[in-house]
């Protein structure tokens, strides 16, 4: 198999019954193979009564496996070396949160080797108890309270929205940026998606603007902020308002560095709630347009947002910082 540095990744239920081949070869390769697991102890009697997944890659290669047992536990989760490190085990851990979710399952838990777990802490799983020998391996036991992504709050009364929200209306120079990302920040309700070559401090790193994401991200258990960052190297190496409140709020705003190597055909933009946009349409000058209510073009650029979030990680540099 070939390492790349970006590619789509696919991920599918499958049983034991239609995919055991698939499924054993990987857990082959990472468990017995890699890490000395033995044979006898690598398959059981689980498999056939579990739900298991699959990701693959280019060419559909099949990358990374893992499964879920009826009571809520995860396990046999393996991604191949040359696909680490990639987002394929974040991948993964997704999907099956959301199968989990969809099943009104009340809790997942598993057992993680040591050093995997603050991959599953940064799903919100949390370590119990010292750890244990598991097939000669460190483990600790893990729980993720999926009650935490049950949305049961009242729902804000429907508003009719007027011509002028529905109007694209052009902005020029950094403050008016600035006021209409304010704007837009206050009528968010649950979502804020920002994709940014490096946060502009005058747009992003200032009172008005932390102080409404603060008041946002704060509101609701599930209200969330996510941020795409392609020069990230220049957001954590100067003082940024915005990066510090990630660092103060990491469960409700998140921050990522841009992986793909592949151009996109965005320069900035923020997004509300799938409906609002704030659109930066030129890198160098602060010129382009905000509508408030664009369901249909705030829907295109969320799954194209969502995708390249999928494909990202939290870089390094923010990973020490967080710790």
């Amino acid at each position: 198999m070939e390492s790349v540095d970006y590619f789509p990744i696919e991920v599918e239920e499958v049983s034991w019954q239609t995919a055991s081949e698939q499924l054993k070869a990987i857990r082959h390769e990472v468990f017995v193979a890699e890490q000395g697991v033995p044979v006898a102890e690598e398959v059981d009697e689980l498999d056939p009564k579990a739900m298991h997944w699959i990701a693959y890659g280019p060419r559909n290669v099949a990358m990374a496996t893992a499964r879920m047992l009826p009571n809520g536990q995860i396990g046999r989760m393996a991604v191949l070396k040359p696909y680490r490190q990639r987002g394929v085990g974040s991948s993964l851990m997704r999907n099956m949160v959301r199968y989990a979710i969809r099943e009104g399952m009340e809790q997942l838990i598993l057992s993680a080797q040591v050093h995997a777990v603050p991959f599953y802490e940064g799903f919100g799983f949390i370590a119990e108890g010292d750890a244990y020998l598991d097939a000669g391996i460190p483990h600790r036991a893990m729980t993720l309270n999926l009650h935490r992504f049950m949305d049961n709050s009242p729902k804000p009364l429907l508003r009719e929205i007027s011509d002028e929200e529905r109007q694209r209306q052009a902005i020029d120079g950094v403050e008016a940026f600035r006021e209409q990302a304010v704007m837009l920040v206050n009528r968010a309700q649950r979502e804020i998606r920002i994709f940014s070559l490096r946060l502009e401090p005058g747009i992003y790193s200032n009172g008005s603007f932390c102080d409404a994401i603060y008041a946002f991200a704060t509101s609701h258990p599930l209200a969330r902020v996510k941020i795409l960052v392609k020069d990230i190297a220049q957001v954590v190496h100067n003082t940024n308002q915005l990066h510090e409140l990630c660092l103060r709020l990491p469960s409700r705003i998140q921050m990522r560095k841009l992986e793909i190597r592949e151009e996109t055909l965005h320069t900035e933009f923020l997004l509300v709630d799938r409906t609002g946009i704030l659109y930066k349409q030129e890198p160098e000058r602060f010129v382009g347009y905000v509508v408030p209510h664009a369901p249909l073009e705030s829907v295109e650029l969320v799954e194209e947002f969502d995708k390249m979030w999928e494909q990202s990680e939290l870089d390094p540099e923010l990973r020490r910082l967080h710790i």
